[in-house]
């Protein structure tokens, strides 16, 4: 069964302001989340948001009073970074399913636009006028 162009345009249009409810509650998460890591010993704990601000740093025992500046300042850099790469992770899951073929936030080069996917030289083979092509 062939779709008028009224009825592609208007799932069309149905498919965006799903789209666009799916963004309106991924930021809503993305505005609460946080992700927390914990040094070895429990010597410090930091807390960063989704984009990899530090909110937080505690030092829950009193561990770090027995370490030397420079492995202490070592042992908070690295938990900071393993709080950050924990945010990149949700940022992606958040992220990814929402992303538009030809474009990914994960793998080796996360936010790497694959041009001839998403934009290819033949505009046929474009993502909208397969959806305008589409048969049900």
């Amino acid at each position: 069964m062939s779709y008028s162009f009224q009825d592609k345009l208007e799932q069309i249009l149905a498919e965006y302001q799903r789209n666009r409810e799916n963004l309106d509650s991924v930021q809503a998460r993305m505005a609460e989340a946080s992700s927390t890591a914990t040094a070895p010993r429990n010597i410090v704990s930091a807390t960063v948001d989704i984009h990899g601000q530090v909110t937080a740093v505690a030092f829950p025992t009193n561990a770090y009073k027995n370490m030397a500046p420079a492995e202490l300042a070592n042992a908070v850099r690295d938990t900071v970074r393993k709080a950050q790469q924990m945010a990149r992770e949700e940022m992606v899951g958040l992220m990814e399913p929402m992303m538009p073929e030809g474009m990914s936030m994960g793998g080796a080069e996360p936010g790497k636009i694959d041009i001839d996917r998403l934009f290819p030289k033949n505009p046929e083979d474009s993502v909208f006028f397969r959806v305008l092509n589409e048969e049900s």
